[in-house]
């Protein structure tokens, strides 16, 4: 579904519609996150909402420079605020995570989530220490332009961007290639 039109609503102060084309979004971003993040409903339901206030703000701010691209914004920022909560606000090393208790009283689904932050964990000690920082510092701040990258770390806009993708395209294949292992 295309979202610029959510865009428009909310740039133009039509409520009725906002709310409408957020109402038929909401469903599908919590399935997503349940599906791919292993997240509860209630994480979800709240990641999603959260999303929504930064979004909403930030649309009336005018700080969507692309609105055709305005869903892989809101899946981004998703997985980023379910991730935060997880971490408790914070980036978090995914060793802690390990040993955080479960929410689910299924062992199966604990052992998964163990077996998921320890290959993911792996695949980030991976990374250079440089790559580590940005990849961290994207996490903990998924609203953060490619300016703001690369003043954080001396790098040009279009270099923040290429690394943003290469790191992740690194952590996918790696993650994917344990997994496949195992």
């Amino acid at each position: 579904m295309n979202y610029a039109p959510l865009v428009k609503a909310i740039q133009e102060g039509d409520q009725k519609a906002a709310n409408r084309l957020i109402e038929q979004a909401r469903p599908v971003l919590v399935r997503m996150l349940m599906a791919r993040m292993n997240a509860s409903q209630e994480d979800a339901e709240d990641a999603v909402q959260k999303m929504f206030l930064y979004v909403i703000e930030a649309i009336q701010e005018d700080r969507i420079e692309n609105p055709t691209g305005f869903l892989s914004y809101m899946i981004i920022t998703c997985r980023h605020n379910y991730l935060k909560a997880r971490n408790g606000l914070s980036f978090t090393p995914l060793d802690d995570l390990i040993h955080e208790p479960s929410e689910s009283p299924d062992q199966v689904d604990r052992l998964m989530s163990e077996d998921q932050y320890r290959i993911l964990t792996e695949c980030l000690e991976q990374l250079s220490e440089e790559n580590r920082q940005i990849f961290s510092y994207w996490l903990q701040k998924p609203e953060a332009s490619a300016i703001d990258v690369s003043e954080r770390f001396g790098i040009s806009k279009s270099n923040a961007w290429t690394k943003k993708h290469r790191i992740l395209n690194k952590v996918r294949k790696c993650v994917k290639s344990k997994l496949d292992l195992a």
